[in-house]
Order: C-alpha cells, then sequence, then structure tokens
C-alpha cells in the first residue's frame, strides 16, 4: 500500500535503485524503530540482507542515497500521494469516515534562511505553540478520522496564519475529498466562530466544538448551573 503512493516520486534515469523501495524502507524504519538516517543502514543489516524484494543489502540504506530520496519526495505531488495513501487504507481497513477530527501546530525554524522559494508558505513569525515567539514558523494543519486516527490530508500556512481562519477552507476540501457533508468535524475552540459554523451548518454539516471561556454563554451557563440541574440527552 505504502510503495505503491510512491509511484509519485519520480525516479532517475541511471538510479538502480526504486526510490520507492528505500521510501518504503524508511517508512517501516519509523513505524518499527525510528531511528536517524545514519542508523537505518544498520538497523536494515540486523535483519532484512538480501532479503527485500530486489534482493538489494543494507548497504543500500545508507544515509546518503535516503537523503536524495528524500529530496524526490519534496519535489513529487505529495497532495496526491497523501490522498492515494488514505484512499487505500480506507478501502482495505474499511475505515468509518463519520468523524473528522482537525488539529494545528506550530513548526518552529531556527537559523537563516536564504532564497525563499515565492511559491512555498512563508516563514513568519505567529503564535509559535514552542514558546519561541523570537523564531519564525509556519501552521501545519492535520485532519484525521476518529476511527483508527488515519491521516487524510495535511496543509500547510503561512506562519502568521491564525488557525480560525483555517477552518472553512479545509472543511470545503474535506467535503470534496469525501463526496458528501454529512461528517461530524471536530476541532478546538479556534473553530467556535460564527462564520465557521454558520459555514459549516448552511452546507448541510454538524461539527463538534469547545466554546471559549471568554464567550458570555459559558459565563452564563454557569451561573445557571448554580441553580439548576441539567438533564443531558
Amino acid at each position: 500500500m505504502v510503495k505503491g503512493s510512491f509511484q509519485y516520486v519520480e525516479k532517475p534515469k541511471h538510479s538502480p535503485v526504486d526510490p520507492a523501495q528505500i521510501l518504503s524502507i524508511m517508512v517501516a524504519n519509523i513505524v518499527r524503530a525510528s531511528r536517524p538516517l545514519y542508523q537505518v543502514e544498520k538497523w536494515a543489516a540486523d535483519y532484512m540482507d538480501g532479503l527485500t524484494e530486489y534482493g538489494l543489502n543494507a548497504s543500500t540504506y545508507n544515509d546518503d542515497q535516503l537523503a536524495r530520496k528524500l529530496d524526490l519526495l519534496f519535489k513529487a505531488d505529495r497532495n496526491s500521494l497523501i490522498t492515494e495513501l488514505s484512499s487505500n487504507a480506507i478501502d482495505a481497513y474499511l475505515i468509518e469516515m463519520k468523524q473528522i477530527h482537525n488539529d494545528s501546530t506550530s513548526i518552529t525554524f531556527l537559523g537563516q534562511c536564504e532564497n525563499e522559494d515565492p511559491k512555498a508558505v512563508k516563514l513568519r513569525h505567529g503564535f509559535n505553540k514552542d514558546h519561541r515567539p523570537d523564531c519564525k514558523q509556519i501552521v501545519f494543519g492535520l485532519n484525521i478520522t476518529a476511527d483508527g486516527n488515519v491521516p487524510l490530508s495535511f496543509e500547510l500556512f503561512d506562519g502568521n496564519r491564525t488557525d480560525d481562519t483555517t477552518h472553512i477552507p479545509n472543511w470545503n476540501a474535506l467535503r470534496e475529498f469525501l463526496g458528501e457533508s454529512d461528517f461530524i468535524y471536530i476541532a478546538d475552540s479556534k473553530l467556535c466562530s460564527r462564520k465557521n459554523l454558520d459555514h459549516i451548518h448552511e452546507h448541510g454539516g454538524t461539527f463538534i466544538t469547545i466554546v471559549p471561556k471568554n464567550r458570555s454563554e459559558v459565563k452564563q451557563f454557569y451561573e445557571f448551573l448554580k441553580t439548576n440541574s441539567i438533564e443531558w440527552q
């Protein structure tokens, strides 16, 4: 399943090794051992010399070879890759799609960055979840299924993008991917704005979120609880 999804990674004309083979071994390493690149060769040698599909030795998986294949992966159509990988997992394991969780985080960058690609997301200062406001960052958003925690899609945003502005385009993309709006969209309190919730409701969707504590409705509810009992449905 994983190897087939790497068809989007271009194979160099004179390369003796299929990038899909190398990248699949890297995935196996992450799942089973999570060794750094320079230790993958030794990890592979413990049990797989000559046993891979192409009869490759563990020395094939040295860190230079792995790094070159990661460069190819960076240049590939990764959106199509993750879409196919997710679709294959959904079909193979009959993943339930009725509840989709979304969350985002900041990815912090250190040092100098020269010659930024104008088409890439922008490194910017923003709300840094690593508590490093002095560093630039990008924002990484991820959607997963409640059933099995299968990643469905991801999106990168400029470092100064606020979470509340990501939900409408993200929900629209999920609706297009799933071919329906009849799923429960679950996210944190940044989803809880009139604009976001109205958009999902008006397009036939449902949601679960957290109402921020500074909202008047929360204060009113706390006061109500002091003198009233609640019957949950």
